[in-house]
């Protein structure tokens, strides 16, 4: 599934925000401190689960600052590929959503379940990227003061 969204943020800011969480999230599922130069393609981590003993496998599939983040999140229930394709417009960043999961199979699904599942997926979509524009545009607030 894909979405793509005009964000009120730069190009810049928006790898800064994908690489500062990524990075938060190794250090919390790992304890290991990186740099923002560890995240090349090929580099992973696990993130165990807080409740229950699952565990999921983070890689970076891709990582092109300015073009392209991808990652793949492996557990025990489902794999899930994410994409940001990106193209800059000055002030504004247009930003492609594009999300793979394994499990998601449209064609076994009646047309009414399919559609809406489709709206749900795409509306949470949606969401996780408007809700990465607020979070920069908060960065930044708290970056002026």
């Amino acid at each position: 599934m894909k979405i793509i969204r005009t964000l009120d943020v730069t190009e810049a800011a928006f790898y800064d925000h994908l690489e500062r969480e990524l990075l938060q999230d190794v250090e919390a599922s790992t304890g290991r401190r990186l740099e923002a130069s560890s995240i090349q393609p090929g580099f992973r981590y696990i993130k165990r689960q807080k409740k229950g003993k699952g565990q999921t496998q983070i890689t970076v599939d891709d990582y092109q600052r300015g073009k392209r983040y991808q990652i793949t999140s492996k557990s025990p229930i489902d794999t899930v590929t994410v994409t940001y394709l990106t193209e800059g417009k000055g002030e504004k960043t247009e930003v492609s959503l594009v999300e793979d999961i394994a499990s998601y199979t449209p064609e076994k699904q009646n047309r009414f379940v399919r559609w809406f599942s489709q709206a749900m997926l795409l509306g949470r979509m949606s969401d996780t990227v408007m809700a990465m524009e607020d979070a920069i545009l908060k960065e930044d607030t708290k970056k002026a003061d």
